[in-house]
């Protein structure tokens, strides 16, 4: 079980998750797919497509703490 317990919670999860499954969750949750569609990709696309969504937003990042640094810093230099 790789879910964090709740003291309030009555039942116990009996499923054991795969990586698998867990790459399919992100899917659905991050990109909102359908099951049906995470589960017709093959595995090693399904592990491509995790990776370049994580890149992605690994960029954007970086480009948003660009753009506030260049923000906080602009006026300074005159820009």
């Amino acid at each position: 079980n790789n879910l964090p317990s709740e003291e309030n919670n009555e039942q116990q999860l009996k499923y054991e998750a795969t990586e698998a499954d867990e790459e399919r969750f992100f899917l659905m949750y991050h990109m909102n797919l359908q099951p049906s569609e995470t589960e017709a990709m093959s595995d090693d696309y399904r592990k491509w497509v995790i990776a370049r969504f994580v890149a992605q937003k690994s960029m954007e990042k970086e480009m948003m703490q660009r753009h506030q640094l260049l923000q906080k810093i602009g006026p300074n230099l005159g820009i």
